[in-house]
């Protein structure tokens, strides 16, 4: 009973262990639980460096097969060619499947290399000596999965965009591949000024919306390869208020004309779908006044006589205003880089400086094409 239950933790203890810390390995040996140093890629290329106390023991990959970090990159040992001569290194695996993906980094190299089927084993370095690029490479080495030949086109020479696509082929999915996009937004903006409690002298008038035209850039970067993006524009407005309030023989206008720059930075999540895509985002936005005058008038009405009291240029809305925006839409697929967005989204911006000023709020109808 006793060889029985020694067999058991020399066979299965360490297998239990494997994966629930740091660990290296070879061919006779597993040692888990050990406190691995972290050189960052450039030397754990070259070393498994293990610290025991105050002593350091450095294996190279002709000693340990493997070695790997408590929820880190796992390292395994490979022969490679590297300046057209072979020689033995630690390759971090970043994802392991039927077809697996490795990485390699040096004081002057920075390369991918995959592994197919344990049979092929291949190098997809940013561009070949004879010119043919990483993405025509890995067009040739997934030509069995048509479903992900426009992820090839739009994959990027990165940990974690060449991840996504090993993972995506080894599964064959048809799904867009989240990438980098710009584009174009024009659109028709509907924008009200909005009074305050605090400021109650101007508070009589019916504040209404006035509708304009907007245009502007944008761009879309994805969050770590996923259908989350950070999403921001720029875009230009211009609009002009005029109000009026009349008591018994007396009348109040206030006029406002208002050119503006707007800078909306937004988290968007869209949705993963082939052709038309859902999208919803929600964030911050800026606006900076570039062109801001607000007149007050005051007039009375006297037998047939219109007399004007004051006159005076009000500092009403500020030049730079901070607020939040949400809003939601569709992307509407042209080809791998061309898509058409619409969206409606609500925005709503205060002053810096005074609470007492106006804040402004509206509605937005955009329209996009990304490049």
């Amino acid at each position: 009973m006793k060889n029985w239950y020694l067999f058991f933790l020399t066979a299965f203890l360490p297998l239990v262990s494997f994966g629930q810390g740091e660990y290296y390995s070879n061919d006779s040996l597993t040692s888990v639980g050990i406190n691995l140093i972290d050189g960052g890629d450039v030397a754990n290329a070259k070393f498994c460096r293990v610290k025991d106390g105050d002593s350091i023991f450095t294996f190279t990959p002709y000693e340990v097969d493997e070695y790997g970090f408590n929820k880190g990159p796992v390292y395994i040992a490979k022969d490679i060619q590297v300046a057209g001569s072979r020689k033995r290194v630690f390759l971090e695996r970043l994802y392991q499947g039927e077809t697996t993906l490795y990485y390699y980094q040096s004081e002057n190299l920075k390369t991918f290399f995959v592994e197919k089927d344990s049979t092929l084993f291949t190098e997809v370095p940013k561009q070949n000596k004879d010119g043919l690029s990483y993405s025509e490479k890995l067009l040739t080495l997934t030509n069995d999965c048509p479903n992900v030949s426009e992820a090839c086109k739009l994959v990027r020479y990165s940990k974690n965009s060449l991840s996504k696509l090993i993972a995506r082929y080894n599964k064959c999915e048809l799904k867009p591949f989240p990438h980098f996009k710009y584009g174009l937004l024009v659109g028709y903006e509907f924008t009200k000024l909005v009074p305050v409690p605090d400021n109650k002298s101007i508070n009589y008038f019916d504040y209404d919306f006035d509708g304009g035209y907007t245009l502007g850039i944008f761009i879309d970067n994805p969050i770590l390869v996923s259908n989350f993006s950070f999403h921001a524009e720029m875009t230009f407005s211009q609009h002009g208020f005029s109000y009026h309030y009349q008591h018994d023989n007396s009348d109040m206008d206030l006029v406002a004309n208002i050119a503006s720059f707007k800078i909306p930075l937004l988290i968007r999540y869209t949705a993963p779908t082939n052709k038309i895509r859902p999208f919803v985002n929600i964030g911050g936005i800026t606006t900076i006044n570039t062109k801001n005058k607000c007149l007050l008038y005051e007039s009375t009405i006297d037998e047939h006589t219109i007399e004007i009291n004051d006159t005076k240029s009000v500092s009403l809305i500020h030049k730079v205003q901070a607020g939040y925006a949400a809003g939601g839409g569709i992307e509407y697929k042209l080809d791998i880089r061309h898509s058409i967005t619409f969206e409606i989204r609500y925005h709503h911006q205060y002053g810096f400086q005074d609470s007492k000023s106006l804040q402004m709020s509206g509605i937005n109808l955009i329209t996009g094409i990304s490049f």
